[in-house]
Order: C-alpha cells, then structure tokens, then sequence
C-alpha cells in the first residue's frame, strides 16, 4: 500500500460520517451507510456522547460494535467482500478506526480502560487482526498489505 493510498483511505475513514443523517440514542449516535448486498451491522451503545459510523460496500461483509461509557468513537468502513469488523469499547475516551479493502479480513479490538485508540488498515486478503487494550493512553496501530 502506497502512501497516497493509505491518507486516501485514512481521510475517507475519518469523513464517513459527513451529510449523512445519524440514528440518534439520546446524546450517542449511530451512522450507518451500507451497499451490495447481505451486509450486516449489529451496535450496542450505553453512557453519553458515544458515536459510530460505519460504511461496508461489497457482499456479506459484517461488523459487530459495542460502547459501554462516555465519548467513545468507533469508524468501520470495508470495501469488498467478506470482511469482519468488530470493536468493543468499555470507559472512556477510547477511539478505534478499521479500514479494510479486499476480502477476508477479520479485524476485532477490544479497549478496556481511558483514552486508547487502535487504528488498523488491511488490505488484499485474508488478514486478520485481534487487538485488545486494558489500562489509559495505550496505542495500537497495524497496517498490513
């Protein structure tokens, strides 16, 4: 993956979420923009201002997120087909971002604690990743082609 691609694909990730109406829960948000078609999305959200957005294009991709806590941010985008997601977020100000381009992909983070984040990017395929982050201040960031 160049660097072109990956600021490409960075960008995209964080701007998800721009001029698309959110599914509101109180003071969270879920954002959800799907196309192809047996995609799936499954989201969990408990506490104040947590917010997901999530973007699949392709066939049978899924992702699975869960927030327990207060300003927590999630961002899933997956282009291709059958991709995995999943994120689980437990305390406070924890951010996570998956970006997957190809197929087969299996990416799962799980952050337990304040103020961590997991940035991960995966392209071609079948990469899987599995990070999990207990404690404050930790960072994760994995790239793999």
């Amino acid at each position: 993956m160049t660097l072109r691609t990956f600021l490409i694909a960075s960008a995209t990730i964080l701007t998800l979420g721009a001029g698309i109406a959110p599914a509101n829960a109180g003071s969270s948000t879920i954002v959800i923009e799907q196309y192809g078609a047996g995609n799936a999305f499954g989201g969990d959200q408990h506490g104040h201002r947590n917010r997901m957005t999530l973007y699949q294009n392709g066939y049978g991709n899924n992702s699975i997120n869960a927030q327990t806590g207060d300003y927590n941010h999630t961002v899933v985008g997956q282009e291709g087909d059958g991709n995995s997601a999943d994120s689980y977020q437990l305390g406070h100000r924890n951010i996570v971002g998956i970006a997957q381009f190809g197929s087969g992909h299996t990416a799962i983070t799980t952050q337990d604690g304040n103020g961590n984040a997991i940035g991960v990017i995966q392209a071609g395929h079948n990469n899987s990743t599995n990070v999990t982050q207990v404690g404050h201040g930790n960072v994760s960031v994995i790239v793999q082609d």
